[in-house]
C-alpha cells in the first residue's frame, strides 16, 4: 500500500495547480490531506465524482471557523478501511484535526496537527493535543494494533530538520516544549521512519516559507512526517519526501508498506 500525506494549503486552490494530474501519477492507496479549508459541497462536482469513484472519503472540515484548517483521508474502496473523523475531543474535532482509518490491526492516524502560532499563543493547546494523541497511540499498542501516523505535525524534531536551527530556537515548531512532546510519540512506541533511514542527512525538508526564494534555495523545515509502530518497520519498503511537487508551500511525503 502506498500512503501519502500532503498539506495542500487549501484544496480548491491546489486543484487549480495540477492536483488531479499529480493524483493520477502518484496513485496513492491511502491519502491524507491537511488544510483543506473547504466543505465537500464547495468542491467542483466533477472532481467529487471522480474521487468518489475510486476512494472512500472522510472529509473533515473545521466547524469552528469557515475556511480554516480541516483534514481529509481518502482510501481506495477495495482496501476496506473504516474511516472515523475526530479524536472524540471537541476542542480538536471542531478544527477538523485528525481522522482515523482502520483495517484489521492497522490504524492510520493522520491530519493537521496544531500550530503553536506567533507569540506561542497556542502552545498550551498544541501541547495538550500532542499529549492526548500520544495516549491514544499507547492505547492502540496496548490493544495489539499497529499504528501509522502522518500529517503536518508542525514540529521539526531536531536540528537536522530545519535549515537554520539556531535562529529558530524560540520559533513556533521548534521550541523545547514542542520537541519534548514529539518525543512523547516515540515513547509511545512510534519511530520517525525517514530519519530512521537517513539518520544524518541534512536538507530533507517538506515546508518552505514563501518569502525570499526559500524553496529554490532549500531553506526549509521537515514538519510533515510519517511515524510508524516498531512492528511495522520491517514492512516499510520506501519513505520519501517529494520536494519537486509544487502546488502548496508544503510538498507531499509518502511511505510504502507491504
Amino acid at each position: 500500500m502506498k500512503f501519502f500525506s500532503w498539506n495542500v494549503n487549501g484544496f480548491r486552490s491546489v486543484l487549480k495547480k495540477g492536483f488531479m494530474d499529480w493524483l493520477e501519477v502518484a496513485e496513492p492507496d491511502v491519502l491524507s490531506l491537511q488544510e483543506i479549508r473547504s466543505e465537500w459541497e464547495e468542491v467542483d462536482l466533477g472532481v467529487r465524482r471522480q474521487l468518489e469513484s475510486a476512494y472512500d472519503i472522510c472529509w473533515f472540515p473545521a466547524r469552528s471557523k469557515k475556511g480554516y484548517a480541516g483534514s481529509a483521508t481518502l482510501t481506495r474502496r477495495e482496501l476496506g478501511f473504516t474511516l472515523t473523523p475526530g479524536l472524540g475531543i471537541e476542542a480538536y474535532d471542531a478544527e477538523g484535526r485528525m481522522i482515523s482509518a482502520q483495517r484489521g490491526e492497522l490504524v492510520f492516524l493522520a491530519g493537521y496537527f496544531p500550530n503553536a502560532s506567533q507569540g506561542l499563543v497556542r502552545l498550551p493547546f498544541k501541547r495538550a493535543f500532542a499529549q492526548d494523541l500520544a495516549k491514544l497511540v499507547a492505547a492502540h499498542h496496548a490493544a495489539g494494533r499497529h499504528v501509522l501516523m502522518a500529517g503536518d505535525m508542525n514540529v521539526a524534531p531536531g536540528e537536522l530538520d530545519l535549515a537554520r536551527p539556531k535562529d529558530n530556537l524560540l520559533s513556533p515548531g521548534f521550541t523545547v516544549e514542542e520537541r519534548a512532546d514529539f518525543q512523547g510519540y516515540l515513547a509511545a512506541g512510534l519511530v520517525d521512519v525517514l530519519r530512521e533511514r537517513h539518520p544524518g542527512e541534512p536538507g530533507l525538508y517538506s515546508w518552505w516559507t514563501a518569502r525570499g526564494g526559500a524553496r529554490e534555495r532549500n531553506v526549509g523545515w521537515r514538519i510533515d512526517l510519517f511515524l510508524a509502530s516498531q512492528g511495522l518497520l520491517e514492512r516499510v519498503q520506501d519513505a520519501q519526501i517529494h520536494a519537486n511537487v509544487l502546488g502548496s508551500d508544503h510538498c507531499p511525503i509518502s511511505l510504502e508498506l507491504t
